[in-house]
């Protein structure tokens, strides 16, 4: 059996989220401590207290994101549970690039911290939209039809065959929404974020973000990782440095990274933050998979015991 950690980015995030961690909160309380102390932000209040307006601002977003699925990771592994793959979806892959041992707890956070910081100061103001209905080519085609630049409106994130995040300036998606449904898309949703997050709208900060991660000690990984822009797997610290530096502005490759995972055999899949996303792109990849969820105490204890069960064979 090959296991999968998977984690989520942002659009996880709401109001009162620690909460669904109940008496397991006490368990992964090093995770909010080394969150504080890495930051300087009082993070385990953004994910108990914070307002759904506070946590849409990206300098709150990122941590609390980051914090909740890490605190899942821990419930599973103080039990005993390892990945043999991790695989993050957008900010979701700096939780894996911890899973992995490529850096510590106390950096990952400066690195999440920076990077927040970083987006939320870009000058140029823009929005995602997702597209359900159409493949990437014909998204693509829509996109350069309305911006033949590509520099204000681009594909952000292709999540499944027919589920595209385009991103760019307010007034560009809005101008491509009515081709969208022309084309044959069944709805297009805004998504809860402040920026265009994986486009050219986010290049200004790509040089400062390279820089800041080139002076974060890096360690082997210690288990294989699906990166996002690559939609493969890494090979080595170099792979996977750039890939984190041109996620900021470049297309993230879900959908290639889920059907480059599903050749591995005998998949043990569990989602590592809160809700189901990426068990709702898993199903409408390959429906025969199932995704246990690290947020439902009794879906947990489910794959922890299939892990068990394959660990003392």
């Amino acid at each position: 059996m090959n296991t999968c950690f998977l984690f989520p980015g942002q659009g996880t995030q709401k109001a009162g989220m620690l909460r669904e961690l109940g008496k397991d909160a006490d368990a992964v309380g090093e995770v909010f401590e080394t969150a504080a102390a890495a930051t300087g932000r009082d993070v385990r209040s953004l994910c108990l207290t914070a307002g759904d307006a506070e946590l849409k601002q990206t300098q709150n977003t990122q941590l609390a994101v980051t914090a909740m699925n890490l605190a899942y990771y821990t419930l599973l592994t103080r039990d005993g549970a390892r990945p043999d793959i991790v695989m993050g979806h957008s900010l979701g892959q700096f939780s894996a690039l911890y899973a992995a041992g490529v850096f510590s707890l106390f950096d990952l956070f400066r690195i999440v911290d920076k990077r927040a910081q970083l987006m939320s100061r870009t000058q140029q103001s823009g929005a995602l939209c997702t597209v359900l209905g159409l493949t990437l080519p014909q998204v693509q085609e829509i996109c350069a039809e309305v911006d033949p630049t590509g520099q204000r409106l681009a594909v952000a994130l292709h999540n499944t065959e027919k589920q595209v995040v385009v991103g760019g300036l307010p007034e560009e998606i809005e101008r491509a929404e009515p081709l969208f449904r022309e084309k044959g898309a069944i709805r297009t949703i805004p998504v809860r974020v402040s920026n265009a997050f994986h486009t050219p709208l986010m290049r200004e900060m790509e040089t400062g973000f390279a820089e800041f991660i080139r002076s974060v000690p890096m360690h082997e990984p210690h288990c294989r990782i699906i990166l996002n822009c690559k939609g493969d797997y890494a090979e080595g610290t170099d792979d996977i440095l750039r890939d984190m530096t041109q996620q900021c502005c470049h297309t993230v490759h879900w959908y290639d990274g889920l059907r480059r995972l599903l050749e591995t055999p005998e998949l043990l899949l569990v989602e590592c933050g809160s809700g189901k996303v990426l068990a709702g792109m898993m199903r409408n990849t390959d429906p025969k998979q199932t995704v246990y969820a690290a947020s439902n105490p009794k879906q947990r204890m489910q794959a922890l015991q299939l892990m068990q069960k394959e660990a003392a064979i």
